[in-house]
């Protein structure tokens, strides 16, 4: 709580199944009644299989009333290599793998 306190963004990275979405929206739910602030707050959708779950994701996290990146990582089997490596997943091989990535940083630097 301490850290969420002095925090300017609580990014908090969620998969596409209920049992990833039902507890990461509880615990934005536990931060807003602890008084941090809800602009604080932003989901992002991770490890997705298509662009259609990311879709549905940002629908229903749109509900929710907290902020969902627009961007979002795909499950790929480079960024997983890349990661085993001690690398970012900006850092991946493939340039339009990288270029996604990047867009996600930089969306989270233009959110603050």
């Amino acid at each position: 709580m301490e850290i969420a306190q002095h925090a300017n963004l609580i990014v908090q990275p969620t998969g596409a199944s209920r049992a990833d979405l039902v507890p990461a929206v509880k615990e934005f739910n536990a931060l807003k009644e602890a008084g941090i602030d809800k602009k604080k707050l932003l989901f992002v959708p991770m490890r997705l299989s298509n662009q259609t779950e990311a879709q549905i994701i940002q629908e229903y996290l749109k509900k929710t009333g907290y902020a969902c990146s627009p961007f979002y990582v795909m499950e790929k089997a480079s960024y997983k290599q890349i990661q085993n490596e001690g690398k970012t997943i900006a850092e991946v091989k493939y340039k339009k793998l990288a270029k996604q990535a990047k867009k996600l940083v930089n969306s989270l630097l233009d959110y603050l």
